[in-house]
């Protein structure tokens, strides 16, 4: 199990075009514009990256003194080509840092300039982007009067995982179908305006965002041969670091300590089948493996994108432990005689009988009746067992009849007769 990922470019800007005249000599009227860059298009079910619903202007003097406070419900404001004009009157020539916060859905509290840098915003539940997606931007030391206009990033405080699997390096006789993808410690909060990572415990939701269903279908159906076509998932931003010395992505979890409860992870579940092994109904098998940028790392910044990959090779079970989770699965049981539970030939012949069985070392038994009890029998046949175990070669001397019993133990738990008849 493979991952790589690829940062995207900015997604979203908030432009800041200036118009002035002035009022008194003293004061302009600055027009802010909001502008939304065009993002990846999204299904109705998921958020839509580009929305907004409402918006937070904060406004603090050179002296960290709250100046203006807005805030504004979509009723408040109309989008024009795409952008979003606000205006504000500031006093020329004096230097301002401008706080933007859209779709928090309130008027923030923070009244200084302080409070506001340090003010985290909380998620009632994982999913909670019906208004949008939580965004923010500032600009520090802004002169109206001056430039006739000046970008500021508004960026998503948060991270969109694109997710695929790669199917090609697959044994034959597997099929693996996703039936949910989770985030797991997704953090429940988030800084707007500084970084941001989960503390505790206490600042992940257990079980994040979530795909199941129809929603997962894409990661069933090729998109190129062997290759599934993509997902996307969303967390809030948590920079939680380099945590490990490893080069190898296998070696990328943790087993016990305070790291395994605040840095997050993608949960695929599905239903597996193979020659050997199967899952049941609600019992699925289950790939975990930590986000972040390398096998040491486990950040996961706001506003990117990144590509997870997740190749699937061999029998998919090469793991063992927590990133491979396969303590549902059940071996995949088979018991079949072969030729026949009748069988004929003649004086002379050597006759082979055997079972299949599945798993390979299921406990077996093999018995020709009466063989131990009745010396008479010697003189009809004698026999060599094979070397799995599995079944006899009949060494036939003279016409009669032969019947051999076979037990295959746990999980198999089959018994059969086969009769052989020499010289019917």
């Amino acid at each position: 199990m493979r991952t790589a990922g690829i940062p995207p470019a900015l997604l979203l800007s908030l432009v800041i075009g200036c118009t002035s005249w002035e009022q008194d000599g003293r004061y302009a009227e600055t027009w802010l514009v909001l502008d939304p860059e065009s993002g990846v298009p999204t299904r109705s079910a998921l958020p839509d990256d580009r929305l907004v619903s409402d918006i937070n202007l904060l406004v603090f003097n050179a002296e960290g003194l709250l100046e203006d406070r807005r805030y504004y419900t979509s009723r408040q404001f109309t989008v024009t080509d795409g952008t979003i004009g606000l205006g504000a009157t500031l006093l020329t020539g004096s230097p301002y840092d401008i706080f933007v916060a859209a779709n928090v859905g309130y008027a923030l509290p923070a009244l200084s300039r302080d409070a506001v840098e340090a003010y985290r915003y909380y998620l009632a539940y994982p999913d909670e982007y019906r208004r949008g997606l939580p965004m923010s931007g500032r600009l520090d030391g802004f002169v109206s009067g001056g430039a006739a206009e000046v970008r500021i990033p508004l960026v998503r405080t948060m991270a969109r995982i694109d997710l695929n699997l790669d199917r090609t390096r697959l044994d034959s006789d597997v099929t693996f179908q996703v039936t949910s993808v989770v985030i797991g410690n997704g953090p429940s909060s988030v800084m707007l305006f500084s970084d941001s990572k989960a503390e505790s415990a206490t600042q992940v939701f257990a079980s994040g965002f979530s795909l199941d269903g129809q929603q997962v279908q894409a990661l069933n159906v090729d998109q190129s041969p062997g290759v599934s076509g993509t997902v996307c998932l969303y967390l809030p931003e948590n920079l939680q670091g380099d945590l490990l010395t490893t080069d190898n992505e296998n070696d990328k979890y943790f087993t016990e300590g305070p790291y395994g409860q605040v840095c997050s992870y993608l949960e695929i579940r599905g239903s597996y089948h193979s020659d050997t092994w199967h899952t049941r109904a609600g019992e699925p098998l289950v790939y975990r493996f930590y986000l972040g940028d390398g096998p040491g790392n486990f950040d996961v910044s706001r506003n990117t994108a990144c590509r997870v990959t997740v190749h699937l090779e061999g029998n998919g079970l090469g793991e063992e432990g927590w990133r491979v989770d396969k303590s549902r699965l059940i071996p995949e049981t088979r018991f079949d005689l072969h030729p026949a539970a009748y069988n004929e030939c003649r004086s002379g012949d050597d006759f082979h009988l055997w079972c299949d069985v599945s798993p390979p070392d299921t406990h077996f038994e093999i018995e020709p009746v009466a063989w131990d009890d009745d010396e008479q029998v010697h003189d009809l046949y004698t026999f060599d067992i094979d070397r799995d175990g599995h079944g006899l070669t009949i060494h036939t001397h003279k016409g009669g009849s032969v019947l051999v019993y076979f037990k295959a133990g746990p999980p198999v738990d089959r018994d059969t007769l086969a009769l052989l008849v020499i010289d019917p």
